[in-house]
């Protein structure tokens, strides 16, 4: 289940989630994260597919979780959902379009845009290297980007919500929400390639 690997990566990650965004946000991230997804989890009945399992958790985070990252998350995953519902005998390509879409509506919603130290940050340049890729996706290899890209945003100086009042002093960190998203990404590599799991890092490092 790929809620259910997505918690494990939370909840292995909650530290240093919560550490990240102490210093450029409210501290709550971790929190947010890990409770919605067992709180989704909890709710996603015995052999859901890929469509009702994100599009239960999709619910769960845009009714149920709080700041900023519940609303952000749930969108995220409901286009996931709307998209595997749409074309459930091609997995690959339809997250590929779910997250795609996801990322469209969190920047209308949001205004974020590619730079501004956001988890659009991770979401955006990952999925132009997905699209970009010939043949069958490399989900470990793209895991392996985005945890890449989201750690560069520990260079970018903060200009949306709270972080922005922080401004270069947020240096040096990475942006929570973008590591969490990262996670994402390492949950569906496991998803995809459950033998991909020794190549993966630990959630707890990052």
């Amino acid at each position: 289940m790929l809620i259910g690997l997505y918690l494990a990566a939370a909840e292995a990650a909650h530290a240093r989630l919560t550490e990240y965004d102490q210093a450029a946000g409210d501290g709550d991230f971790g929190d947010n994260l890990r409770d919605g997804l067992r709180g989704a989890h909890a709710r996603i009945p015995d052999g859901a597919d890929l469509a009702t399992e994100t599009e239960t958790a999709a619910t769960y985070f845009l009714d149920e979780v709080g700041g900023t990252s519940g609303p952000l998350i749930g969108l995220l995953l409901r286009s996931v959902a709307s998209a595997a519902a749409a074309s459930p005998s091609d997995v690959d390509a339809a997250v590929v379009r779910g997250l795609t879409e996801g990322t469209a509506a969190i920047q209308r919603v949001g205004e974020a845009r590619v730079g501004d130290r956001t988890l659009v940050d991770c979401l955006a340049p990952t999925l132009d290297g997905l699209r970009g890729t010939a043949g069958p996706i490399d989900w470990t290899a793209a895991a392996t980007a985005a945890l890449a890209h989201a750690r560069a945003t520990a260079d970018l100086t903060p200009r949306m919500g709270r972080a922005s009042y922080i401004g270069k002093r947020a240096l040096g960190t990475p942006d929570a929400g973008a590591i969490g998203v990262a996670l994402f990404f390492w949950a569906l590599a496991l998803y995809r390639d459950p033998a991909s799991r020794d190549a993966l890092p630990d959630p707890a490092a990052l």
